[in-house]
């Protein structure tokens, strides 16, 4: 994956993923969960996500993504 480095040991991925509509995805959690660890296994390092994002669940399934990293 293409990295944006904005200092020595500061870079982010090129592609971003964004969680904005995650509530009318219509996927179960186990699906979303397997989504976001599909992208870390990309190289995308770089997501936009926000409490309120998924009825207010799509910071709770990041950590659950993580955790099982």
């Amino acid at each position: 994956m293409e990295r944006i480095k904005l200092a020595d040991d500061l870079s982010f991925s090129r592609i971003i993923h964004g969680y904005w509509r995650l509530a009318n995805w219509k996927k179960t959690k186990e699906e979303t969960l397997s989504i976001i660890e599909y992208c870390l296994e990309l190289g995308i390092t770089t997501f936009d996500h926000a409490d309120i994002y998924g009825s207010y669940t799509c910071e709770a399934l990041f950590g659950e993504a993580l955790a099982l990293k």
